[in-house]
Parts: structure tokens; C-alpha cells; sequence
């Protein structure tokens, strides 16, 4: 599974109405900080890159999405190092994909709400 509630369902008391609001959020304000990471990726802004990263992992956390996660960590240990550099463009891609995988399970999990 992409991700795991169980964390957010014990925060919120199982709260439905604020656990669809969360994953709304998420489908409001990740694509738009997945796509400021790519065009600081054409730029070669790679300390701004690792701020988007840094600024979704808390987020990402609280819906157990953990693949996501790593791939998150990976993307701002990176910027932060400047090793590995040359697999920026690979990783960021990766978070892509995996964060637009991660809303169509939203999707189709609560089919209608989010």
C-alpha cells in the first residue's frame, strides 16, 4: 500500500471530516511544490529543491506515505550534500510519480470526497 492512515486516524480520533480535509490538502498543495521543484531542477537551484522537499515530508509523514517519504529525505539529504547531484533530476521525478500515484489511491478510496 502507497500510504497508511493509521498515524492521522490516531491524531484526529478518527476524525473522517478532518482526514479527507488533510488528503484534500495534499492534492491542493503538492502538485504545485512538486512542480516548483522541477523548475528549480532546469535551473539548477538544488538548495531550493531540498526546501520544497523539506517543507512535504512532515505532510507525507502524517498520511504513512513512506516510499514518498525516502524519496523525499533522499531529494533534500542530497541538496544539502551536493553528493550525488547528478540524481536529482531521477529523484525528483521519482516524487512525482509516486505523489501523483499516491492522489489517484486518494481517489479511488474515497471515491466522490476527494
Amino acid at each position: 500500500m502507497l500510504y497508511d492512515l493509521s498515524t492521522l486516524r490516531k491524531l484526529s480520533d478518527n476524525d473522517e471530516t478532518f482526514i479527507i480535509d488533510m488528503l484534500q490538502t495534499y492534492k491542493r498543495t503538492t502538485p504545485p511544490a512538486l512542480e516548483r521543484m522541477q523548475e528549480y531542477l532546469t535551473q539548477q537551484k538544488n538548495e531550493a529543491i531540498g526546501r520544497e522537499a523539506h517543507k512535504m515530508i512532515p505532510g507525507v509523514s502524517f498520511l504513512g506515505a513512506r516510499q514518498l517519504q525516502e524519496v523525499l529525505v533522499k531529494i533534500e539529504e542530497t541538496a544539502k550534500s551536493g553528493e550525488g547531484l547528478k540524481n536529482m533530476p531521477e529523484l525528483v521525478a521519482e516524487a512525482i510519480k509516486q505523489s501523483n500515484e499516491l492522489i489517484v489511491c486518494f481517489e479511488n478510496d474515497f471515491p466522490g470526497k476527494i
